[in-house]
């Protein structure tokens, strides 16, 4: 695989929405799509990854469980010891342990969905919900394979997973139905159908998509009494834009904004700023002033994620990089 550059740019514009809907600046109301952007993604790039180690001779799930540790775990683990230390201070009445076992494990997602718990570092949930992903599809993905219609397969998940978020939302409500992995996991599906059935969009249906996701995206947040419509109608239809959005950036890597060198650059951060914006937000409060959110998460984020990238992320993509096999995942851009 190529090194795309504008799937780092779609990054940037993915971190930006949730940066601007947990800052609440206003505009950004419909800000929490960006998670469905990553979502997509992480389901076009993995399956991409997977796909092409299954042609070249079949897929090492070890080596592949490996780099994914080595790629994400050491950062999170770093925000999850700096939690524990600082946050007995700062934020006495929060179940510290409960909540630094539920990061470690990747169980965030269900400890939403099922309990009510402080939101300082709840942002891992969707972390959770990627991490599930990573386990499950590199067994999974040669079985597909070897089927006879596997992207009628996929598109059946698709709308299943997608079904059963709605029935979830409406028997028990949006909590289970927006953190839970089982009711989210239909925008990583429909990333892995953009992977396994490139399509060219047409220019006029790329526009659709971009003008339908910033209206969805600067859309106020709805009432309390609506949001089982908001995580239900609101993510799919995100889902869909980001599903053509990405298909478009996977078959123009050069596109003159997303490859811009800013925008790759902050798409590069993206998973730094996404581990390291929510703490100081939940810190100043969630009714902050959007400016003092912004001045106090931004800087700061941007930070800690440039800290781990260097002294962190660079450093054991060398020990990633001996366990790629030729055209593999080394190839791919540094946020995946």
């Amino acid at each position: 695989m190529n090194y795309n550059p504008a799937l780092d740019g779609l990054r940037a514009v993915a971190i930006a929405t949730v940066l601007g809907f947990h800052c609440t600046i206003p505009g950004f109301g419909g800000g929490h799509v960006g998670v469905d952007l990553f979502f997509v993604l992480s389901g076009y790039l993995i399956t991409a990854l997977l796909v092409e180690e299954q042609r070249q001779g079949g897929i090492d799930v070890g080596r592949f469980y490996l780099r994914r540790l080595l790629r994400l775990y050491p950062a999170l683990l770093i925000l999850i010891v700096v939690y524990l230390a600082v946050a007995p201070t700062l934020l006495p009445k929060e179940p510290h342990a409960l909540m630094a076992t539920l990061a470690a494990t990747y169980t965030m997602d269900y400890g939403l969905a099922f309990q009510r718990l402080p939101p300082t570092i709840g942002h891992t949930w969707s972390l959770g919900v990627e991490e599930k992903f990573y386990l499950l599809w590199p067994l999974l993905l040669p079985l597909l394979l070897r089927a006879r219609r596997p992207l009628v397969w996929l598109l059946g998940a698709f709308v299943l997973a997608t079904a059963w978020r709605y029935v979830v939302a409406g028997q028990w409500g949006w909590l289970q139905a927006y953190f839970s992995f089982d009711t989210r996991v239909s925008g990583i599906v429909l990333g892995a159908v953009a992977a396994l059935r490139p399509t060219t969009m047409p220019r006029w249906l790329v526009k659709a998509a971009v003008v339908v996701l910033v209206i969805n995206i600067a859309a106020p947040s709805l009432p309390f009494h609506w949001l089982v419509a908001g995580i239900t109608w609101r993510t799919t239809l995100a889902e869909l834009c980001a599903f053509v959005l990405v298909s478009h950036v996977a078959a123009h890597p050069q596109s003159p904004w997303l490859a811009s060198g800013p925008m790759v650059w902050f798409g590069r951060l993206s998973y730094g700023i996404y581990l390291w914006h929510f703490p100081p937000i939940s810190w100043v409060g969630r009714d902050a002033a959007p400016w003092l959110k912004v001045v106090v998460a931004v800087p700061f984020s941007i930070a800690m994620a440039m800290l781990c990238l260097a002294l962190v992320d660079k450093p054991i993509s060398r020990l990633r990089k001996q366990l790629h096999r030729p055209a593999s995942e080394a190839r791919l851009p540094v946020g995946t």
